[in-house]
């Protein structure tokens, strides 16, 4: 048999090459805590045991068709053979926030909507049978803030505001999107904590599900095996290459304008562009788990969508602020500034359909009256055409502001209801979930 894999072999070794360079440097430090991988003896008897050094992966994917074309299980394969990129399930945290916000805009949410980055209160988040749980989470810098556009709880990663539209999308739909994006369903909390990634995957299937973005909603299945010819050169297997629609082009596109913000001066990998050197057109996302156990980076340029995962094999705090900013981002930089242009290009992103300048009400993402204005509710933003709101403000009437701008938060439930629940009718109708 003649089996033709999908591997690019130039674009394997500038990953591999990265991923190691990058984690050496981190190693040298004066004050590095764990073994090194320069000091690594390995077992003769147990070729698959685990390293005690830090490790990473990597898996890139071709946007266009789902190949993959480079994907790195490790360090160095000679000392351990164990493939994190594809065995290893590890919890996502903040990588799994912009499927939040894809979902969340499917629904109606607008990028500029007022969300509360305030504390939580117990009783404010509410479990798969609609009880109220104690759970209350924080933000990673211990900070709160007060009523902000949705969109910046994805650019700067606030997990209160992140909670908040989750609530509003609800936990039915966060799990239609779980197992639309193909991430693992075992084990995953029918619980709010799913909000910020509280679950285990593999970085092969999260970076899939992230090739939705730059694919207008579409999520390309991965595959590593072309075609397989016979000895008389008979093609007996083909990739299928399959696809499935996970948000709308115009929702997709929503998130799609926050992921390129996070690269952004704003953003939590605004080290690309200040220190790392990286200028190509890209968006992606950072993610951190509890006690920095896992730094992730996974995002795109219009050719190709690249997944970074490090951490240790056995789950320990890799190192005091060990953010995925820190520790995956400049392998993810490095990769995708040596990928081969002319095969591999970065253009320019476009918007999936024409966009329009629209005047919308903060409080409720329809489209703003003069009663918005004068509550200093109403603001401006190009939308794609689909996902222009087609009714008014049902909260301000002519020049008199019955509300104003909201905090979505346990003492303004009245908003947030009706919001809530005309969202809830189109991520249903869309999804296919129950509420």
């Amino acid at each position: 048999l003649q089996i033709y894999t999908t591997l690019d072999p130039k674009l394997q070794d500038i990953a591999t090459k990265a991923l190691d360079e990058v984690l050496t440097k981190v190693e040298s430090a004066k004050d590095w805590e764990w073994p090194r991988k320069s000091a690594f003896k390995k077992d003769p008897n147990d070729p698959d045991a685990a390293t005690e050094y830090l490790q990473g992966a990597v898996v890139i994917i071709e946007n266009r068709t789902g190949a993959i074309r480079a994907l790195v299980g490790g360090r160095d394969f000679s000392q351990s053979k164990y493939n994190r990129a594809i065995l290893a399930k590890r919890q996502i945290g903040s990588s799994f926030k912009p499927f939040i916000y894809a979902t969340a805009y499917t629904g109606g949410l607008l990028p500029g909507a007022g969300i509360s980055d305030g504390p939580i209160q117990p009783g404010e988040l509410h479990d798969a049978n609609g009880q109220p749980t104690a759970w209350a989470p924080g933000n990673s810098d211990g900070q709160f803030g007060g009523v902000a556009p949705a969109e910046s709880g994805l650019i700067r990663s606030r997990n209160t505001m992140t909670a908040r539209v989750g609530e509003l999308v609800g936990l039915s739909n966060v799990m239609s999107v779980v197992r639309g994006a193909g991430l693992q369903l075992k084990d995953v909390p029918n619980t709010p904590t799913i909000y910020l990634g509280a679950f285990e995957t593999t970085l092969k299937d999260l970076t899939a599900a992230y090739t939705a973005f730059p694919n207008n909603g579409t999520r390309r299945q991965p595959y590593l095996i072309e075609r397989i010819d016979d000895p008389d050169a008979r093609t007996v297997y083909r990739a299928a290459r399959l696809e499935k629609q996970m948000f709308p082009p115009g929702a997709a596109w929503l998130a799609h304008t926050a992921l390129e913000k996070v690269l952004g001066p704003n953003g939590t990998a605004a080290r690309a562009r200040s220190e790392l050197n990286f200028k190509l057109p890209a968006a992606g996302k950072t993610g951190t788990t509890n006690d920095f156990k896992d730094a992730w980076f996974v995002g795109y340029t219009s050719s190709l969508t690249v997944g970074v995962w490090v951490g240790l094999d056995q789950p320990d705090t890799i190192m005091k602020r060990g953010y995925g900013a820190t520790l995956a981002l400049p392998v993810w930089t490095k990769i995708l500034s040596q990928a081969p242009a002319a095969r591999y290009p970065a253009e320019k992103f476009k918007a999936p359909e024409p966009l329009q300048s629209v005047k919308v009400c903060a409080a409720t993402s329809q489209l703003a009256l003069p009663g918005c204005e004068a509550a200093s509710a109403a603001y401006s933003i190009e939308l794609p055409t689909s996902m222009i709101p087609q009714a008014p403000c049902p909260e301000h009437n002519g020049d008199v502001p019955v509300r104003a701008a909201i905090p979505v938060g346990p003492n303004d439930r009245r908003r947030d209801d009706n919001f809530g629940r005309r969202l809830g009718r189109t991520l249903d109708k869309f999804f296919g979930g129950g509420r």
